[in-house]
């Protein structure tokens, strides 16, 4: 059995609240289209290149940096909690937690749906 089925709806956080951050959605396209961990730096830049509209490597130090601190300080801990990734804040590290959806499709609005699909409800 899945533990995450089990566990209080309070705990794992109000999907609606969750997913109604686009960033957050782009957190999890970046994350689910990658193998393995991302540094919290790279998922930054790649987070705020999707948001601008550009490449990583033209993304504003500036901007990238204040990216990186929300991701830390707000967006992460929400997504981690509510078990859509694992993220190690001591050293910086964000992995893909078998999430339902992969790359643009969570900047889709099907997202819900899939959710409760994930979630066990029918």
């Amino acid at each position: 059995m899945n533990a995450r089925k089990h566990q209080p709806r309070s705990s794992r956080g109000d999907a609606w609240d969750i997913l109604g951050s686009r960033r957050r959605r782009v957190v999890l396209a970046v994350v689910s289209e990658t193998d393995g961990a991302v540094e919290r730096a790279q998922l930054a830049r790649r987070v705020a290149a999707l948001e601008e509209g550009t490449r990583a490597v033209e993304v504003n130090h500036d901007v990238e940096r204040a990216t990186e601190i929300r991701l830390h300080h707000v967006d992460l801990p929400r997504l981690a909690a509510a078990d859509l990734v694992h993220y190690d804040p001591d050293l910086g590290i964000v992995e893909n937690d078998e999430l339902p959806l992969e790359g643009e499709e969570w900047l889709e609005m099907p997202v819900v749906e899939a959710l409760r699909t994930w979630n066990g409800y029918r």
